[in-house]
C-alpha cells in the first residue's frame, strides 16, 4: 500500500510539474495563438530538474518497482501532455 501511495505522489509532482511546463512553452503558444504562462528560464529550468526528483527519491529508498512504474508513466502521460492542443478559451483573437 505504501508503494502505491508514493506512486502515485511521484507521478502527481512530476505530471504536475510537465503540465506547468507544457503552459509556458513559447513556441506552441506562438503556433496556437494562445497566451502562455509566463515564467523565467532560470525557473523553468528548476522546474525541469524538479520532474525528475521523485524519481531520485524513490530510487534512494529502495523502491526500484516503484521507480520503473513511475518512470513508465511519466513517460506515457508526458506524451499525452505534449500531445494536447491548446484550449481555445485563451485565444488571442478572442480578446480582440
Amino acid at each position: 500500500m505504501i508503494s502505491f501511495i508514493s506512486f502515485l505522489l511521484a507521478s502527481a509532482f512530476s505530471l504536475a510539474l510537465i503540465w506547468l511546463l507544457r503552459a509556458s512553452d513559447e513556441k506552441l503558444a506562438r503556433t496556437a495563438r494562445t497566451n502562455r504562462i509566463e515564467i523565467p528560464s532560470s525557473v523553468r529550468t528548476l522546474v525541469s530538474i524538479g520532474v525528475f526528483l521523485p524519481g531520485i527519491v524513490l530510487l534512494a529508498i529502495p523502491q526500484v518497482g516503484v521507480f520503473f512504474s513511475w518512470f513508465g508513466t511519466l513517460t506515457v502521460l508526458g506524451w499525452l501532455i505534449a500531445l494536447r492542443r491548446p484550449t481555445a478559451h485563451a485565444s488571442r483573437e478572442k480578446a480582440r
